[in-house]
């Protein structure tokens, strides 16, 4: 039975503690935050549990074996750090960081502890969003021409992070998932209207290499809550709503047909268009944030890499650094640079130690300039569609 630690004790992290315990593999053996009146209430539910608002006095205990840490953004390297250096296995919730170099650094912690490292993108887990991205590499929707993410609400407003990196974090990692890949680059324009230094609304476009455009639409100042997206392709369209329980997803049977000539009567539009049926596949429901912590526990039981690793932290994070570097550059076409990070590292490893503080640190930095974000317009998206489940 591992035992287990939460940092952050707040909305998101009583959900993880539960799922912990759930999976039968964790017993609950600390909590740690800053406020009391919290800690006080999440006790209650777990009595045998220790407790602290010092999150050194935690790490200190050699008979804990992993932590989840479900903190403001902004303090989420600090934390993550503090764990791998103690020789803890972290999963950290989205984003990892909130810069590249960041995230970085925490991958090469991991790795020189020998310690999972795993990030808290939950709709990986999510097997109405794995049916999604079945849809899409079976062939079934066609070549994909682009995908529309929306996501929604009024509130909860953030103080810490704006909405693009708040909401849009989510959805980033979805299209990541599912296209295969990484963006190539990022236009993008957010507003803030509460506050004056975060944006409330952020829209943003994200191109892949293959073509594919991917539309995002994220925002706390909205009369209706929306998680939904949108999936065309030279066949069918599927439109998958995280809102609806009973029917996740809907596949449309409807497409445009282009004649060789384009018709000039709109009878003759009319028949280029084909719109047949609406239909709903059967998909079998789960709990994501559960699964996502079986996952987390397999993990460190067999010594495995997580889907959702500090890798794949760190190309959401890459991107959305894109998007931030577009919205402060007058909405102009930012580059995502994802490189080889894996290789990077090994070589790291094999020619240093990485005991070696300033080795570790200069590496950092020299990686870093490598994939820094360059907010010049670069690459512009392509005017061809993308096969579906294309890299």
């Amino acid at each position: 039975m591992l035992q287990t630690g939460l940092i952050g004790t707040g909305y998101w992290g009583p959900n993880i503690a539960k799922s912990f315990e759930l999976t039968g593999k964790a017993a609950m053996r600390w909590f740690c935050d800053v406020d009391t009146t919290r800690l006080n209430k999440i006790i209650e539910k777990y009595p045998h549990a220790n407790s602290t608002t010092e999150v050194d006095r935690m790490l200190e205990d050699p008979a804990l074996d992993a932590v989840a840490i479900s903190t403001p953004a902004v303090t989420h390297y600090e934390l993550t750090r503090k764990a791998l250096e103690a020789g803890k296995h972290v999963l950290v919730e989205k984003p990892i960081t909130l810069t590249s170099k960041d995230a970085l650094q925490l991958i090469a912690f991991a790795q020189d502890k020998h310690k999972i490292l795993m990030v808290g993108h939950v709709f990986e887990y999510n097997f109405t969003v794995r049916a999604l991205k079945n849809l899409i590499d079976s062939g079934e929707l066609g070549e994909i021409h682009y995908l529309n993410f929306e996501r929604t609400n009024l509130g909860p407003v953030r103080t810490d992070v704006n909405a693009l990196w708040d909401l849009a974090s989510h959805d980033v990692s979805i299209m990541c998932y599912i296209l295969d890949g990484s963006p190539m680059n990022v236009t993008a324009r957010g507003q803030a209207f509460l506050n004056s230094d975060l944006e409330d609304a952020v829209f943003a476009t994200f191109t892949f290499a293959n073509g594919v455009i991917a539309h995002v639409n994220a925002s706390w100042l909205n009369p209706r809550k929306v998680r939904e997206i949108t999936a065309v392709g030279s066949k069918k369209m599927a439109i998958w709503n995280d809102l609806d329980q009973q029917n996740p997803i809907q596949i449309y049977d409807k497409r445009v047909e282009w004649p060789s000539e384009i018709p000039d009567t709109f009878h003759g539009y009319k028949t280029a268009v084909v719109n047949g049926g609406v239909y709903i596949p059967h998909i079998q429901h789960n709990q994501p944030l559960l699964a996502e912590c079986e996952h987390f526990f397999k993990c460190i039981e067999q010594e495995c890499q997580p889907q959702t690793n500090g890798y794949s932290g760190l190309r959401v994070v890459l991107a959305l650094e894109a998007a931030t570097a577009s919205m402060k550059n007058q909405s102009k076409i930012a580059t995502v640079k994802m490189r080889d990070m894996e290789a990077h590292l090994e070589s790291l490893i094999q020619q240093h130690p990485m005991g070696d503080k300033e080795i570790l640190q200069q590496f950092v930095e020299n990686v870093h300039e490598h994939l820094s974000v360059d907010p010049t317009p670069s690459m512009e998206p392509s005017s061809k569609g993308a096969s579906a489940g294309g890299k």
